[in-house]
């Protein structure tokens, strides 16, 4: 040991010395008293690491440290690249967790954990609901622009720690998809309708009423039907031919639309007429902006935007190469114009009314063609004869009876014969009870036949 002096310098060393045998006399006194401490150190460490390991084994529900490490990789990746939006609340309404999908859904700021829920700029009801904790299912949430089905459960159902599992669903784009699919449904069951609805009878204009019925209130507002007066008659039309408006149906009846029965010649400049000259349907959004529209009748195309008719769909009635006139939808309610897929399906729903529209002229033309040849079927004169007047009526029959017949004979002196009956055959060819009054009524002049036939 140094000795120093006041200055601090050393001025001399002091040792002692100690031999060998002490120390080991000494250090053999010890080592029993050591290997007891360390046996007994040893035996607590290895107790307390058995116990931390069961209790470890019993909190990860006997998961080692390497079937841990993958499953927090797994159960991460899975939180963050899920589809749904993830929160974990604790039981005061703080976040303790939010995967990437809930940070987009709620626009949440990059220091949101750990953060109460109200603090959060989230919607009122939404923030309420999260801090409650309470059980809700399916529950829809504005938030922002975005329809969130919100579902929470408790956490601390079976003994688990106080909180709350959030999980948020977008359904901005499913109710969107559901919308979609109703408006699909509801064209298929319009079409449907045209299918059942057109076409009941052969009738040129009572077909072309049910068309326009048909398309409101369902379709259009307003819906107008002008057909060739050609095609009303059952022959077919020419493209300088005036049309005639044969139907006219809307939600209100003070439309100012042109009424039935006027003659309506369209400007080129038209939808009316664009379609007519080239067989192709036109969409016009916004009327009060089409020019070539309002050019066909400048004073009331400005009763009919006034009156708050916005949108107008035409579409050509084409039967083949045939074009037999043209169908004009408007919409004044509702405050959406039409589109491109409503255009499709107007142009769906008049190619099937304008088959029934054909038939109805076909029978138009063949009807009258066998009208006609009934008439030239009569006699042309009566009988010159004082003892009796006669006269006749022709009555073609409609359908579902063969006819009336009658034959005045004349007998020796100033006698008559009548003879009347009814033939139960169908067709332009009746075949009565008496055969021979038939070839009577078309060789003899002196013969009346009166029947009604086809």
């Amino acid at each position: 040991m140094p000795v120093e002096a006041p200055d601090g310098s050393v001025v001399g060393l002091v040792s002692a010395g100690i031999t060998t045998e002490n120390v080991g006399v000494s250090a053999n006194r010890q080592l029993p008293l050591v290997l007891v401490a360390a046996g007994v150190a040893l035996v607590l460490a290895t107790a307390g690491t058995a116990l931390v390991s069961r209790r470890l084994l019993r909190q990860t529900h006997g998961l080692g440290p390497h079937e841990m490490t993958r499953m927090y990789e797994h159960h991460d990746a899975v939180l963050h690249a899920v589809r749904e939006g993830v929160l974990i609340l604790d039981g005061e309404g703080r976040l303790l967790l939010a995967n990437d999908e809930a940070q987009r859904l709620l626009d949440l700021p990059e220091d949101a954990e750990g953060r109460h829920v109200r603090d959060l700029a989230l919607p009122d009801d939404t923030a309420s609901l999260l801090a409650s904790g309470r059980v809700a299912t399916d529950e829809v949430h504005l938030v922002r622009d975005r329809l969130l089905a919100v579902n929470q459960r408790p956490t601390d159902v079976r003994g688990g720690p106080p909180g709350s599992v959030a999980t948020l669903r977008d359904s901005t784009e499913l109710r969107a998809l559901s919308g979609r699919a109703e408006s699909a449904r509801e064209r298929l069951d319009m079409l449907y309708a045209a299918g059942v609805g057109i076409g009941t009878s052969l009738d040129v204009s009572r077909t072309a009423e049910e068309l326009a019925g048909l398309a409101v209130p369902r379709f259009a507002d307003f819906a107008t039907v002008d057909l060739f007066d050609a095609v009303l008659a059952g022959g077919q039309p020419e493209p300088v031919d005036a049309l005639r408006r044969t139907a006219l149906s809307g939600v209100r009846a003070d439309v100012p639309l042109y009424p039935v029965g006027r003659q309506i010649r369209f400007v080129e400049s038209s939808p009316q007429g664009h379609s007519l000259r080239t067989g192709r349907p036109v969409l016009e959004p916004r009327l009060d902006r089409a020019r070539g529209w309002q050019a066909q009748d400048l004073e009331r195309s400005a009763q009919v935007v006034e009156y708050g008719i916005h949108s107008l769909i035409t579409v050509p009635l084409r039967a083949g190469t045939l074009v037999l006139g043209v169908v004009s939808f408007w919409r004044a309610d509702k405050p959406q114009p039409f589109d491109e897929e409503e255009l499709a399906l107007a142009e769906e729903l008049v190619a099937r009314a304008a088959v029934s529209i054909d038939n109805a002229r076909r029978y138009t033309r063949e009807h009258s063609m066998a009208v006609t040849l009934q008439r030239s079927l009569l006699p042309r004169s009566l009988p010159e004869q004082d003892a009796l007047e006669i006269a006749y009526r022709y009555l073609p029959a409609q359908a579902g009876v063969g006819g009336d017949w009658f034959d005045v004979l004349p007998l020796s002196g100033l006698a008559w014969r009548w003879w009347w009956g009814t033939s139960s055959d169908t067709g332009c060819t009746p075949r009565p009870p008496w055969g021979g009054c038939a070839r009577r009524c078309t060789t003899s002049p002196r013969w009346i036949c009166r029947r009604r036939s086809c």
